[in-house]
């Protein structure tokens, strides 16, 4: 099987001496085969042996190159989890090839065309995601890729899972697929086998309209001898959600779809679209790399800037381009929008509006959409909900997409929401997910874009804190706030009713009354649109409910004015009219016709319409969009394995359980319980208008109004009951890791907290205290008395400890701690600190904590589960030392380096023995203990240890894994400290390489990396090289963490090394001192860090002459390590010594080793990402 890079067809470029690749019609056409294929017979059609991108597309396009890359593709090496991990492994692999092959031949900028068949196509997905990632000066010949790829046509290409059982059954039969159809007998179907792949598509999507795209999907189903079956279906190989042309290959199979002739049905198809790519690529990709020289120049010079904050100056050693040239030509031929995220789709329904969205459109577009220099132009619309402004502004996005490079929408409802909303953004640029770096990227753009900031109503908004920084970009405001309208600096609108005659035909459209309509008909319909003001939601509503039949056009006004008698009485009775839903208030017209349509629900007394009220009344206790089908799905499944009792104990144990508060359809038999029931219930609410679905069917939202008033339609009394109903649903969803399943669904947990943040403000967890309401023999008396609060409380703890993990998934440590505190206490009272459930909430609690950087709470949580698990396991038990580990490694990053190292020698000598010297949980103490090791400066041990666990990691993990990663890194530290600076420099560039595929370029751990990194080239006296990068650093984790974090102070101490190698010594001081006082007060003044920093302070001065002000220095330095680090700690002898060299007094028993300004400014020869990490 021909491995890597094939060449199946070169072509002739003559060189005119000009420089690269002058031939400017010539275009590589790369072929990535699928599974259970190779690079050369993939393509081959076997009855005339014709290789058609080799022999016949050559015929049409003489000047295209076919090379085809071959990989290891036997099913069975993906029968595997970390099918996700190999994938990226080959895309690494083919991104370098490709880049390498095109360097040589000197054709790095030549258009490329991917043919993709199967899982080839998901390899080049993650190619191009890798590659757009590999913008760093370091790296950014990788970017070539990305940058020249034009189109890519993919070939039976699964976009969302693979079903391997198929590709397993067809790799044991021993057959070849080659022109079969049959490919062995089978007694019954294979049992389905899917393998995840929607972490590249995710990964891919925000690319997907950078590149021409073609989806093909095998028109024949693979026939397996008694089973028929489709490798990869149409809705995954060409998912409707792609605006994109798709087709089928006719009469073929799998694999017989790119085995063309010119005989084959669908070849002219694919013919004509490589032909147009072809044809089109040359001047759009030419374009490309003109800007991206420009996009690449600007940036170093933004990175640099970024800094000015400090007190020292900035040299600027890049010209920036003039704006006039960066200027992008609207009329080019390649679309120019590679970006649309808005959070409505565009409605073909939406009436009226044409004054309003000519006078936006001129405010925007009147002049020339390059518009680099023209300034931030905000237009602000604002009126009463219901009157139509997000559609409006979704719909003037949408038709007017080709004018912006990128459409983007912020949910203004609330600040937090907002801030996630810039996160995504920012994921967008390649950044690290923060709203800092989303409103960065914005800036940064210099092709036009448009954003939507949509329902700013709250009063907690200051809309100018929602404006990205600088001078570029359009900006959409919806609200309802008329004061805002002041910071539309060129317009803004209010949005009323509509005029008569547009809400008589929205009405008349809605309610299906076929044309041509009779003057009764219109009569009828004045009458209606009048009595509810020409409100679009309102009259939208009204028509609904026509159309369902609940009454007819000429009865509706009856049927309206009796609803809103109803409401005034009832509001009346209760006294809880909301201020903006009074009497007087025109909103209280919608709200009555919300009240006919679920009227109309009531009374059709189906099993789906009652469950429709009851999600409904659960959703107006969630936030109004993006709630998720797979919410009420996940609460269907996880529901059905929690409900059956295995055991006779179990079954005694349920019934002493109170009853549950959940909804209908979640309390019902397991036979009700199929996914598919969720749609057919939903759909009720969406015939009804009351819910509209997001782009695609796996999420919905509901209009603000409809979803306040489906909350006020709730009894006052019963909206607790029904807020605690709404959070428990949720929690149903959720599911706590186990130590056998780790992996978990990040995307879900994060997209659900907007919803969980609305139920506990309405419903908040507590957990009372059972010894402040029964004394001491609390928990015994509620045990015997009433049994059932017990479970009560269980209960509570769960839902608890659910949201302690969510708010932990999501990064919100602070409100984590809140609700795994409480499930720590109460474990503690039923259950005491021997119980195994205790120690695991304690351990959960303690990861938070040391996440926050609370090292003093951690550790002593960490010392009483290591001491009940003493007692309870013995000494010798995995998870004894398991928690050990932990503690240790807390001991190191506290600054305790004596408590580190007691406890790590203990816990790597016992795992040993116990568990074994290659065992994983004996591999974390014993990289921990080089960790530690290095702190002490004893190097050669530290890199042992180090050498040891990565040699049995890189076996037993694969040499990707981050956890070896780690071990690499911290093995790279080890040899520098050793003065092995040029492996360790290339150790430590593959560690920053992997981290940044794997992490992304803005994670911390890859920034730390690039700190890492530039020590290095320090050390090798790169020193301009070093500090561009960490220029670079330190303005990513100003973006994504914050000015104060730890990992920012720490690339600030490696700088000001830099200055001081530079000679620069004035701006070393400025840049150290300002770190200094920032050490103090983050790590305190015992810490490590901050002594070292001193020591290092102190040489400073001694270079620039000040000696009295060494001594004052290294005198604060050496007293503040009497109590962590201890006076017999290497750091404090050198100190020590120092201070008797400047008093002209001699230590004979020490070494006096002078001033070590070549020395690192911090440090840190061991594992410091986990420093990193302290203040999450």
């Amino acid at each position: 099987m021909p491995l890597g890079l094939q060449h199946l067809r070169d072509i002739d470029i003559p060189n005119a001496g000009g420089g690269e690749d002058e031939c400017t019609d010539a275009v590589d056409i790369v072929a990535i085969h699928g599974l259970h294929e190779d690079s050369v017979t993939a393509w081959i059609e076997p009855e005339s042996g014709i290789l058609w991108l080799r022999d016949l597309v050559p015929l049409h396009v003489p000047k295209a190159r076919i090379l085809s890359f071959g990989y290891e593709a036997s099913p069975s090496s993906y029968d595997d989890e970390r099918i996700v991990e190999k994938i990226q492994g080959l895309a690494a692999t083919l991104v370098a090839d490709l880049e390498g092959d095109r360097s040589l031949e000197n054709c790095q900028r030549r258009p490329i065309i991917f043919v993709c068949h199967g899982l080839g196509g998901v390899v080049v997905k993650k190619a191009l995601a890798h590659s757009a990632g590999s913008t760093s000066s370091f790296v950014a010949h990788l970017n070539d890729i990305y940058i020249s790829t034009f189109a890519i046509l993919f070939f039976g290409t699964p976009h969302d899972r693979i079903n391997i059982a198929n590709w397993l059954f067809l790799e044991s039969s021993k057959v070849s697929p080659v022109g079969l159809r049959r490919v062995g007998r089978l007694q019954s179907a294979p049992k389905e086998k899917f393998l995840e792949l929607e972490t590249i598509t995710t990964q891919f999507a925000p690319l997907m309209k950078k590149f021409h795209t073609f989806f093909f999907w095998e028109g024949m189903p693979t026939d397996f001898g008694g089973h028929i079956d489709f490798f990869v279906d149409q809705s995954s190989a060409a998912p409707g959600i792609y605006d994109a042309p798709k087709c089928a290959i006719v009469g073929a199979t799998h694999s017989q779809m790119v085995r063309l002739s010119e005989s084959s049905p669908s070849y002219r198809t694919v013919l004509s679209a490589l032909k147009r790519y072809c044809r089109l690529a040359p001047n759009i990709i030419s374009h490309r790399w003109k800007e991206a020289n420009d996009v690449t120049a600007r940036a170093r010079v933004n990175e640099a800037h970024e800094l000015t904050d400090f007190r020292f100056n900035l040299p600027d050693k890049i010209k920036i381009p003039d704006p006039s040239i960066l200027i992008a030509d609207p009329s080019r031929e390649e679309t120019r929008n590679q970006y649309y995220f808005t959070r409505m789709l565009q409605s073909d329904n939406y009436i009226g509006r044409m004054d309003c969205y000519k006078r936006i459109r001129e405010a925007f577009l009147s002049t020339d959409i390059s518009f680099s220099m023209q300034g931030q132009k905000r237009f602000v619309v604002h009126g009463i909900a219901g009157s139509g402004k997000s559609q409006l502004c979704t719909n003037f996005a949408y038709d007017n997409r080709e004018c912006y490079w990128g459409v983007f929408t912020i949910d203004a409802t609330t600040p937090l929401l907002a801030a996630q909303s810039y996160s995504a953004i920012a994921k967008v640029g390649g950044l690290e997910g923060t709203e800092n770096s989303g409103k960065y990227f914005l800036s940064q753009v210099r092709e036009p874009w448009l954003l939507i900031i949509d329902n700013a109503d709250s009063p907690d908004i200051h809309l100018p804190n929602l404006f990205p920084p600088g001078n570029r970009g359009h900006i959409l405001v919806t609200t309802r706030n008329r004061d805002v309208q002041d910071y539309g600096n060129v317009g803004s609108i209010e949005l009323g009713g509509l005029e008569e005659g547009e809400a008589l035909y929205l009405l008349l459209k809605s309610a299906r009354i076929s044309t041509p309509w009779d003057v009764s008909i219109e009569a009828a319909g004045n009458e209606i649109t009048k009595a509810l003001g020409y409100l679009a939601l309102a009259v939208k509503q009204a028509g609904t409910a026509i159309s369902q039949k609940l009454c007819k056009l000429a009865e509706y006004l009856e049927f309206y004015q009796s609803y809103r008698k109803k409401r005034h009485r009832k509001s009346a009775i209760s006294g809880t009219i909301p201020a903006e839903i009074s009497p007087s208030s025109r909103q209280e017209d919608i709200y009555s016709a919300f009240d006919i349509s679920f009227k109309y629900l009531e009374e059709k007394q189906t099993v789906e319409s009652r469950d429709a009220i009851e999600i409904l009344n659960i959703v107006s206790f969630y936030h109004f969009r993006n709630i998720g089908v797979d919410i009420f799905e996940r609460a269907l499944r996880n529901r059905q394995f929690s409900t059956t009792p295995s055991t006779l104990r179990q079954a005694l144990a349920k019934r002493l359980q109170p009853p549950c508060l959940l909804p209908s359809f979640l309390k019902r038999g397991i036979a009700d319980s199929d996914p598919l029931y969720v749609k057919a219930v939903l759909r009720e609410l969406y015939m009804c208008s009351l819910i509209n679905y997001e782009e695609g069917d796996r999420s919905f939202y509901l209009h603000p109004l409809v979803h306040t008033w489906a909350r006020d339609r709730i009894l006052p009394i019963q909206r607790k009951l029904w807020a605690h109903i709404a959070l428990n649903t949720l929690m149903e969803a959720v599911t706590l890791p186990s130590e056998q399943d780790q992996e978990a669904d990040t995307q879900f947990l994060r997209e659900i907290i907007p919803h969980l943040d609305e139920c506990i403000t309405t419903s908040p967890i507590e957990i009372k205290d059972l010894k402040s309401r029964f004394g001491s023999f609390g928990i015994m008396a509620t045990n015997l008395i009433s049994p059932t609060r017990i479970y009560i409380l269980r209960d509570q703890a769960r839902t608890a400890a659910k949201c302690g993990y969510l708010y932990a998934q999501s990064g919100r440590f602070g409100q984590s701690v809140h609700y795994l505190s409480m499930v720590k206490d109460l474990t503690l009272q039923t259950l005491g600190y021997n119980n195994e459930i205790t120690q695991k909430a304690m351990l959960f609690l303690a990861d938070v904590l040391w996440g926050l950087g609370k090292l003093k709470s951690c550790i002593t949580l960490q010392t009483q589960v290591v001491e009940a698990r003493r007692k309870r396991l013995g000494a010798s038990h995995r998870e004894t030392l398991q928690a050990m580990a932990k503690l240790g490694h807390s001991f190191w990053l506290n600054g305790q380096y004596v408590e580190s190292l007691r406890v790590l020698e203990d816990t790597a000598r016992m795992s040993g023995e116990a568990l074994g010297p290659e065992d994983l949980d004996t591999l974390i103490a014993l990289d921990h203990l080089g960790v530690t090791l290095g702190s002490w400066q004893r190097y050669e041990e530290s890199k042992a240890l180090h050498d040891l666990v990565l040699g049995i990691r890189k076996d037993t993990l694969g040499e990707d894994n981050l956890e070896t990663i780690t071990t690499m890194s911290n093995l790279a530290m080890a040899m520098l400290d050793l003065e092995q600076r040029e492996p360790a420099q290339r150790m430590i560039n593959r560690v920053y390489e992997m981290r940044k595929q794997k992490l992304g370029k803005e994670h911390p751990y890859t920034l730390w990396a690039l700190c890492y990194l530039s020590r290095a080239h320090a050390e090798l006296g790169h020193l301009d090289q070093a500090e561009a990068m960490l220029l670079e650093g330190i303005a990513a984790g100003k973006r994504s963490l914050g000015d104060e974090h730890l990992g920012v102070l720490m690339g600030c101490g490696e700088l000001a090394r830099v200055y001081a190698r530079q000679g620069r010594l004035h701006e070393a001081e400025e840049l150290l001192l300002s770190t200094l006082e920032r050490l103090k007060e983050f790590r305190g003044s015992e810490h490590y860090d901050y002594i070292y920093a001193m020591w290092k302070l102190g040489q400073l001065y001694e270079l620039q002459g000040k000696a009295s002000w060494a001594l004052d220095t290294y005198r604060i330095a050496f007293e503040n390590t009497a109590t962590r680090l201890t006076k017999g700690h290497p750091l404090s002898r050198q100190i020590e010594t120092r201070i008797f060299s400047l008093e002209g007094l001699s230590l004979p028993t020490t070494h006096d080793k002078g001033i070590d300004i070549e020395g690192d400014i911090i440090n840190k020869q061991f594992s410091a990402e986990d420093s990193l990490l302290s203040s999450y």
